[in-house]
C-alpha cells in the first residue's frame, strides 16, 4: 500500500470519527429535549484503491465511512408534568401535525407531545353576545399544527385512513351543550307501611325549553292497602299546570316489592307552553317497610340536563379530547389519531422529534387507540424524554476521541515518511 493511500485512509478516517463526535455532541445538547431521538453512526469499510500483486491479482485497500441512523424505535422514559395538554406515546406512533393550518403543508409526525393552545378568532357568533367567538387551536413546541379526527355534535367519532379526513384540533371556547329534555325520572325511596298521612316528594326534571322545574308526586295510604297517588306542577312562572298520570295507584306484598304497576312504571304527561310534556317514573326500587310515617328517599336521578357551557379540555388515555360543560355533561371534541409505519427508523428526520414519510419506511398507517389488544395507549400529564444515554454518550466520546487522535498520529507519521523518502534524493 502506498503512502499515497495512508493519507486517503487517515484523512477518512478523521472525518468518519468526526462525524461521529458531531452526532455526540448532539444528543448531549439534546439530553433534555422532549421526544428527540439519538442518532448515531454506524462504521463501514470503503474502498480505498486497488493496486497489482505479485500473484497477478490485484490487491484491495480499504478505508472506513459512516452511515448516520435515528434510533427511532427506542422509547424513551415518561416524565410526569400534569400539564392538562401534556401527552406521552406509550409505545410506537406518532402525533399527525402539518405545517399549515388547512393542512395543504408538509405532514409530518412527532412524538413530541407538549402541545400548546393558540387563540383563534372563529368569526361566529354562537352565544348571541354580539362578539365573534374565541376559540383554541392546538399546536405544537415547533409550531406545528395538530391535526385529528372531529366528532359530530353528537361526540361520534368516524375514523378514516385517509390523512384528508383529519383536520386540526381546534374548539370553540364559548361553545354551548343544549339543554335536553327529561324523559324519564328514575326514583328509590321507602314508603312507610304504617303511614297514616300524605307523604310527597319533589322530583326534578328539564322542561322543553330548557328549563328547570320540579314534579310534587304525594302517596296516601288506604286501608285496603294501596297507594293513591298525586302529582302537581307549576310553571316557570309559578303558575299550576295540568299534570296527566296513569297508573293513580300503586300495590305491593307482603315483603314490600312493588306489585302493581307490574313493569314499575309511571307514564306522566306535564303541561307546558310548547306543548304538553311526557315522561316516565321508574319506581321498579320503590319499597314498602314500616319507618315511622315517613318517605325516605334513596335517590332521584332523571335523564335531562340544561344548557351547559364549556369549561375545561381534556384528554383521556385514547387520544380523545373531551370538553367538560357548565352542567356536568361531558362531550367528545377531537380524537388523536396515532400513525404508525412499518420501519420507523427510516423516516427522515426533520429535526431530532419531528419526521417525515419516506418510501423505504414503509406505508402510513392511522391508528385509532382504544382497542383491546392495542399496545400503544396515551399517557396524560407527562411527556416522553429524550432516549438519549448520558452515561453512553460520554463512553462513546472517549473511545471517538481516541480513534480521531490514532488516525491523526497514522496522517502526521505518513507524512513524516514521505518527507524522509524526500531528503534521499538531496
Amino acid at each position: 500500500m502506498s503512502l499515497q493511500g495512508t493519507f486517503n485512509t487517515s484523512v477518512q478516517a478523521m472525518l468518519s470519527q468526526s462525524q461521529m463526535m458531531q452526532n455526540i455532541s448532539t444528543n448531549i445538547a439534546n439530553t433534555n429535549t422532549t421526544g428527540y431521538k439519538l442518532q448515531d453512526s454506524h462504521f463501514a469499510t470503503l474502498l480505498n484503491h486497488t493496486t497489482p500483486s505479485g500473484t497477478g491479482r490485484p490487491k484491495s485497500f480499504f478505508t472506513v465511512n459512516t452511515f448516520d441512523y435515528r434510533q427511532v424505535d427506542k422509547q424513551g422514559t415518561i416524565a410526569t408534568t400534569n400539564r392538562t395538554f401534556d401527552l406521552a406515546i406509550n409505545g410506537r406512533g406518532f402525533i399527525v401535525t402539518n405545517t399549515l393550518m388547512d393542512g395543504s403543508g408538509e405532514f409530518q409526525y412527532t412524538r413530541d407531545g407538549a402541545l400548546f393552545g393558540k387563540a383563534l378568532d372563529l368569526g361566529t357568533d354562537t352565544d348571541e353576545d354580539g362578539q365573534n367567538d374565541q376559540g383554541t387551536l392546538l399546536t405544537t413546541a415547533a409550531g406545528n399544527f395538530v391535526f385529528g379526527w372531529q366528532a359530530d355534535e353528537a361526540g361520534n367519532i368516524s375514523e378514516s385512513q385517509d390523512l384528508k379526513s383529519l383536520v386540526p384540533v381546534t374548539y370553540s371556547n364559548n361553545s354551548v351543550f343544549p339543554s335536553k329534555t327529561t324523559t324519564e325520572i328514575k326514583f328509590q325511596g321507602n314508603l312507610s307501611a304504617n303511614a297514616t298521612d300524605r307523604l310527597n316528594t319533589s322530583l326534578p326534571f328539564v322542561d322543553q325549553e330548557g328549563n328547570s322545574r320540579s314534579l310534587t308526586m304525594g302517596f296516601t295510604h288506604s286501608i285496603t292497602g294501596e297507594w293513591t297517588l298525586d302529582m302537581s306542577a307549576v310553571n316557570t312562572a309559578n303558575q299550576p299546570v295540568d299534570v296527566i298520570f296513569d297508573p293513580p295507584t300503586l300495590t305491593f306484598d307482603g315483603t314490600g316489592n312493588l306489585v302493581t304497576p307490574t313493569d314499575g312504571l309511571i307514564n306522566v304527561e306535564i303541561g307546558d307552553s310548547v306543548g304538553p310534556q311526557s315522561l316516565t317514573i321508574d319506581i321498579k326500587k320503590l319499597s314498602q317497610f314500616a319507618d315511622g310515617n315517613k318517605l325516605s328517599v334513596e335517590n332521584v336521578d332523571h335523564d335531562g340536563y340544561q344548557e351547559g357551557r364549556l369549561l375545561n379540555t381534556y384528554f383521556n388515555s385514547h387520544g380523545m379530547l373531551i370538553g367538560s360543560y357548565s352542567n356536568g355533561e361531558l362531550r367528545n371534541l377531537f380524537k388523536l389519531p396515532i400513525a404508525t409505519f412499518a420501519a420507523d427508523g427510516n423516516l427522515e428526520a426533520k429535526s431530532g422529534s419531528t419526521f417525515i414519510e419516506r418510501p423505504e419506511a414503509g406505508a402510513m398507517k392511522l391508528n385509532s387507540l382504544g382497542s383491546p389488544t392495542g399496545t400503544t395507549h396515551i399517557v396524560t400529564g407527562a411527556l416522553e424524554a429524550s432516549n438519549v444515554d448520558l452515561a453512553d454518550q460520554f463512553s462513546k466520546m472517549i473511545v471517538t476521541q481516541r480513534a480521531y487522535s490514532s488516525a491523526a498520529k497514522c496522517l502526521s507519521t505518513a507524512d513524516e515518511m514521505t518527507q524522509a523518502a524526500r531528503d534521499l534524493k538531496r
